[in-house]
């Protein structure tokens, strides 16, 4: 009986070395699967925001759901105030169609460095944070609208140090249905627009729009206007510029 243990005992010894190989070997192939599934969900979860815009993604029984708010008219100025880009003025104003009753709505504008000094005209801004690059302002109304009321806001923001390059561009989006929309970016006298170029961002993609913007005289300065029917919800208007 002793012999028997004896003999069990060198046969492991003798096979211990390609015993731990063959463990380290299931280990580290458990190890690569686990991270390759991990590698795919966090790439998934990475690109499904932008993944959803693309046009293959979408299908056309997708249901919609119908916005508190709808815009029948957007003008949205831009006011470069120095030659050097670091003082702008952002001032959007906004005639709404209430859709279903609400009491606040969400107001929102990008700056390459900071933003600063929100105002609305109409209730109050109760509170503004920083989501994907946006400053969101939520803005209470003061009362509750009812459906089939309009009403107009103006939301502004001062812009610091965001437009100091000989190439700068300013980019709207919509979050709510919009059936006219002006863009107008007004320079100083001393450092008028160049050239401009209008272009569309939907998700990732970045093409020609369709429609194209005007160099004008407004405010007795040079401005760029580009009025745009029906922007598509959650894509991007993108002027561009040199001055």
């Amino acid at each position: 009986m002793l012999a028997g243990w004896e003999a069990l005992y060198g046969l492991i010894s003798e096979n211990a070395w390609a015993a731990a190989v063959l463990l380290l070997a299931f280990f580290g192939a458990a190890l690569s699967a686990y991270v390759r599934d991990q590698v795919r969900a966090g790439t998934i979860w990475a690109l499904t925001p932008f993944a959803r815009h693309l046009p293959w993604n979408r299908t056309a029984d997708e249901p919609r759901t119908l916005s508190s708010l709808s815009s029948e008219l957007t003008l949205v100025q831009l006011f470069l105030i120095d030659a050097a880009g670091k003082h702008a003025r952002y001032e959007k104003t906004t005639s709404f169609i209430v859709n279903r009753p609400t009491v606040s709505y969400q107001e929102a504008v990008t700056a390459e460095s900071t933003a600063t000094a929100f105002a609305t005209m109409r209730g109050t801004i109760v509170r503004t944070v920083v989501e994907r690059g946006f400053y969101v302002s939520e803005i209470h109304l003061g009362n509750r609208v009812r459906e089939g009321e309009r009403f107009t806001n103006v939301y502004s923001a001062d812009l610091l140090n965001s437009f100091r390059t000989a190439r700068e561009h300013w980019t709207q989006e919509f979050t709510y249905p919009t059936k006219h929309v002006s863009l107008q970016v007004h320079f100083p006298k001393t450092r008028p627009p160049q050239s401009v170029a209008c272009k569309v961002i939907d998700g990732v993609l970045e093409k020609p729009a369709r429609s194209a913007a005007q160099l004008t005289t407004l405010f007795g300065r040079q401005s760029i206007v580009w009025d745009v029917a029906n922007p598509r919800l959650h894509e991007a208007l993108k002027l561009e510029w040199t001055w």
